[in-house]
């Protein structure tokens, strides 16, 4: 069993005629050797240990940099992506504003157009009625004559004896 710092401050060795045992005093030194050795060895033992794990450490760092790298690369390619997009998103709806211009000024213009035929059908139904309307008065106006032409030819052969 391995000594405490306590227990070697604390050792007291039998007294003998001429000092100390020497029997005791071996004992000792042999318990105090054994305990030394074995601290050296656990010493030796956790010094190993310790640089092994200083190297994972290492490798675990060297990782952990990486990652962050990584991470940071693909933030900025996230916002990048981002970026691309929102310019993308822009120019579409850009390009969706200009088409919808271009139809609406279409569709005025065709609507222009129709309203121009409309009017020019209204105009020409106009001018047609007053033409006909004139027309008929015309043909009402030598009716009228051809008629009143018969009544006085009839009159006047009324009027002529019969022979």
């Amino acid at each position: 069993m391995p000594l405490t710092p306590a227990e070697i401050i604390h050792w007291r060795f039998r007294r003998c005629l001429l000092g100390y045992s020497v029997k005791d005093v071996k004992a000792f030194v042999q318990q105090v050797s054994e305990t030394v050795a074995q601290l050296m060895e656990e010493n030796q033992s956790l010094k190993e240990e310790r640089e092994r794990l200083l190297e994972r450490l290492q490798v675990y760092q060297a990782i952990e940099q990486q990652l962050q790298n990584a991470l940071v690369v693909a933030e900025k390619t996230a916002d990048d992506i981002k970026r691309q997009a929102q310019r993308e998103a822009e120019l579409i709806i850009a390009q969706a504003r200009q088409e919808a211009e271009r139809i609406r000024a279409d569709a005025l213009s065709q609507y222009q157009a129709e309203l121009e035929k409309i009017e020019r059908l209204r105009q020409l139904q106009t001018r047609l009625i007053t033409e006909l309307r004139h027309l008929l008065l015309s043909y009402l106006e030598l009716l009228e004559k051809a008629e009143a032409k018969v009544s006085n030819e009839e009159a006047k052969l009324d009027e002529e004896p019969l022979d």
